[in-house]
């Protein structure tokens, strides 16, 4: 059961993460998001995130991470590495949160209750372990 949950939360990050490692892939996703901000009738201004080649090399760089990430957990489904990763996603929720003081879309509350959902069903999988 644990090494499923490892893996499949695993597929999940590999799912959301690999958009964002591809050039302009990741452009449309950010994209959409703004998209999903206006429809909502959230109204945050898109200029918060100027998409210039640097922004988009971190946003690349995230996604690559991710990838590597989530394919390590796949390949090596351990305790230490699922531990690890429901500690990191607090940590990335948290992040997110505050970007969202900052100004940023609250469309990303999608991404930070994936983070917390995605440690809990780790933290919860690996109870007594």
């Amino acid at each position: 059961m644990q090494e499923k949950t490892i893996r499949g939360v695993a597929w999940a990050d590999l799912v959301v993460t690999l958009p964002f490692a591809l050039p302009f892939i990741a452009e449309a996703v950010i994209a959409l998001i703004y998209v999903l901000d206006r429809w909502l009738g959230f109204g945050t201004p898109a200029i918060l995130f100027e998409m210039g080649p640097l922004a988009m090399m971190f946003v690349h760089i995230m996604g690559v991470l991710g990838v590597v990430w989530a394919l390590a957990r796949l390949r090596i489904p351990s305790l230490l590495l699922a531990r690890t990763d429901a500690l990191a996603r607090l940590a990335v929720a948290g992040l997110i949160l505050y970007a969202m003081t900052e100004g940023a879309t609250p469309v990303l509350w999608l991404f930070a209750a994936t983070e917390i959902g995605g440690s809990a069903v780790q933290f919860v999988a690996l109870r007594g372990k």
